[in-house]
Order: structure tokens, then C-alpha cells, then sequence
């Protein structure tokens, strides 16, 4: 029964406090594919629970692709995936993805920031 509750309260945790959504993947073009997630970025602000999205490029390898989005919360996050593999307007980012790494939503555990002095 413990862990019934313990289970209960993570899951309460997971669907009210910020969600993280990590997407990491291979592009075909790298130009358009740059192009093509500027205008998702465009498009996803309007999303409910939209936070922000970050995107990253690696250095030291071509055509390859991270984003760090805020959500809202898991269910804002789950709701917005589904969305986007349904609507036209993310068609061309998803035409340019070769290959997804990985995909994954995370909640807080903690967070630490530099000291006043450093920052």
C-alpha cells in the first residue's frame, strides 16, 4: 500500500511542476533544417503551457541537433507532441530529421545555482 502512495504522489509530482523535454537528433540538411525549427519555434509559442525552447547545434558535429523546451507540466508537454506530429506546420522540421537520439521529459529533482560572486 506504500508504494501505491509513493507512486501516487510521483505521478502528482510529474503532472503539476515544470517538465523539461530534451529531443536530441541527426538532421538531413542542416541549413534547412536550422530554417525549418525556427519556424516550429514560431509556431510552438502559441502552444498551451509553452514555456521556451532553446535550440542547440553541436560543435564538433555537423547536422546534429538539440532542444531543451520548458513546459508547463507533462501534460502540456504530452499534449503538444501529439499535436505536432499531426499538424502541416511541423511537417518540414520532421521531413529533416534523420535520425532522433533521444526524446524524453524529466522533472525537477534539484536545482543549484553559482555563488553571487562568480555569476
Amino acid at each position: 500500500m506504500v508504494l501505491v502512495v509513493e507512486i501516487i504522489e510521483l505521478m502528482e509530482h510529474v503532472m503539476t511542476h515544470p517538465c523539461l523535454e530534451l529531443v536530441v537528433f541527426k538532421v538531413k540538411n542542416t541549413e534547412q533544417a536550422r530554417l525549418a525549427r525556427r519556424a516550429a519555434q514560431d509556431i510552438a509559442r502559441q502552444f498551451e503551457g509553452f514555456v521556451s525552447w532553446t535550440a542547440y547545434e553541436a560543435v564538433e558535429d555537423e547536422g546534429m541537433f538539440a532542444d531543451v523546451v520548458f513546459w508547463k507540466d507533462l501534460a502540456c508537454a504530452k499534449a503538444a507532441s501529439e499535436k505536432i506530429m499531426s499538424d502541416q506546420a511541423f511537417a518540414v522540421l520532421l521531413a529533416e530529421i534523420d535520425a532522433v537520439l533521444t526524446m524524453s521529459h524529466y522533472a525537477p529533482d534539484r536545482s543549484v545555482e553559482a555563488p553571487a560572486a562568480v555569476a
